[in-house]
């Protein structure tokens, strides 16, 4: 993917996730440029039932699509084990519309 690829996806992504992600019961969504080219992203579900059924209801679908467009996407699944925030991060600062 070139710049404008990875951007058109991740506006994609973003939208997914506000209108359906949400909607299904996710609880966080991050994105992290790692480089031009390339971004990292993780959500996080309550439940291993709802990733489930979201990634049903409208994820395989997407990754079709991404992977079509010759998009490199690699999926990585697992529980979390640990996860600290510092008590007076203010997450407000990252929270976008």
């Amino acid at each position: 993917m070139n710049d404008f690829s990875k951007e058109a996806a991740s506006s994609l992504l973003v939208e997914l996730g506000k209108t359906k992600g949400f909607a299904a019961g996710m609880l966080f969504r991050l994105s992290v440029d790692i480089s031009v080219t390339k971004r990292y992203s993780m959500t996080i579900w309550p439940d291993k039932t709802s990733e489930e059924n979201s990634w049903k209801l409208f994820g395989e679908e997407i990754l079709k699509k991404l992977r079509e467009t010759g998009a490199r996407v690699e999926i990585s699944r697992g529980p979390i084990k640990e996860m600290q925030i510092a008590k007076d991060l203010d997450l407000s600062n990252f929270y976008t519309n």
